[in-house]
């Protein structure tokens, strides 16, 4: 299979964004799959290899969204999967927005 290259803009407000459940989550699904993963922020590339780091990382943006590149045999597959992820989450704090509310 050809490699594929493909990137999402993942959100980081608290409505919807990545919350520490999230980046666990999507850590844990892009250390099971045949990608590379990284973040891509003004310009530079932060890869995704260690939850820790990572999480700091992920802290210290301060953009309200931020890139993440798949790169990889499931690239695609992977792609769709935190796609409708996002989505859920989304729809989820549209739907119940005290529970999405930073205090």
């Amino acid at each position: 299979m050809a490699k594929q290259i493909v990137s999402i803009k993942v959100p980081l407000t608290f409505s919807g964004g990545l919350t520490l459940r999230r980046v666990i989550r999507l850590f844990e699904t892009l250390r099971t799959c045949r990608c590379k993963a990284y973040f891509s922020n003004n310009g530079s590339t932060y890869p995704i290899k260690n939850l820790p780091q990572t999480v700091t990382y992920l802290s210290s943006v301060k953009a309200k969204e931020i890139l993440l590149v798949l790169e990889g045999e499931d690239a695609e597959t992977l792609h769709q999967k935190i796609m409708a992820s996002i989505q859920n989450a989304q729809e989820n704090a549209r739907e119940n927005p005290g529970l999405y509310r930073h205090s």
